[in-house]
């Protein structure tokens, strides 16, 4: 989930623009049985929630009651689908949206008991990404499933991961004006990686600086600094940022213009107005 908003936000798209609808397959079963529906019965239930958007209401009504609901379990439905505050009864839920506080990802995301994934593999939290001019059906959607490793031999490893496709998430962004130029923006800042007690920090170095805006690029294996400059002197990258145990120490960097062979010692908290000014 916290990849997906990274994404989104990376992308230039806002919470305005996109909203991550959430539900837990746990709590929908609980839920199915307090009005009444049997286990049995519940893939069944199951599939009339995941159409209830795709039918007018007294479609969905009849369609209901063709499966073998009745009236009154037709009308508890409705009901529960619009409760907006039933996560609240879920402890999955809870823990999961106080994580998305503490990952700052939370205005993202919505409640929505009518997203229920229609696969049967989905054990536990399920979500959907949507825009909010509902132009796209699903962006991607995703959750947790406790059984699938297992399901094809494996040992029980829980799991959770999501799926989108390249095409609908470009058209997203074509539809907000948000589609980038991937032909005219190359890096502007190369890091290498000192040695391997360092890539830690240096990997934390690489998303500050992308988070701030820029764009990065760093070596992802340790070898000899001239060989990691020469790569980067084949890209064109036209600044290098150096971190190695002993700025590490110092909470420092080293930054050589590549072009001029210019390098100067900066401290990390001052380092992004030093970029901005040496590549404005």
């Amino acid at each position: 989930m916290a990849i997906a908003c990274a994404l989104f936000r990376i992308s230039g798209l806002s919470p305005d623009q996109i909203r991550i609808k959430v539900n837990n397959r746990r709590l929908a079963e609980q839920q199915l049985r307090e009005i009444g529906i049997s286990a049995e019965a519940q893939p069944t239930a199951y599939h009339l929630i995941d159409r209830i958007e795709k039918m007018n209401p007294s479609e969905w009504d009849t369609y209901a009651e063709s499966k073998g609901f009745t009236p009154a379990q037709v009308a508890a439905f409705k009901s529960h689908l619009a409760n907006q505050t039933g996560w609240e009864k879920s402890p999955e839920l809870i823990a999961f949206f106080g994580a998305a506080d503490s990952l700052k990802i939370r205005e993202f995301l919505d409640f929505d008991p009518t997203v229920i994934r229609g696969l049967d593999y989905y054990t536990g939290t399920v979500y959907e990404a949507r825009d909010t001019a509902g132009n796209f059906r699903s962006i991607l959607g995703g959750g947790r499933y406790d059984n699938l490793v297992s399901a094809v031999g494996g040992e029980p490893i829980p799991g959770t991961g999501f799926a989108m496709g390249d095409v609908v998430y470009n058209l997203v962004l074509e539809s907000f004006g948000k589609t980038p130029d991937l032909h005219t923006n190359p890096a502007q800042i190369f890091i290498p990686t000192f040695e391997q007690g360092t890539m830690g920090e240096t990997i934390r170095l690489a998303s500050e600086l992308r988070e701030a805006g820029f764009r990065v690029e760093w070596y992802p294996q340790p070898v000899k600094l001239p060989k990691q400059f020469k790569y980067s002197d084949r890209q064109g990258i036209p600044v290098a940022v150096i971190l190695g145990p002993q700025e590490v120490e110092s909470q420092t960097v080293a930054v050589k213009q590549m072009r001029s062979g210019d390098q100067e010692i900066v401290a990390r908290k001052e380092l992004i107005a030093y970029l901005e000014n040496i590549l404005a």
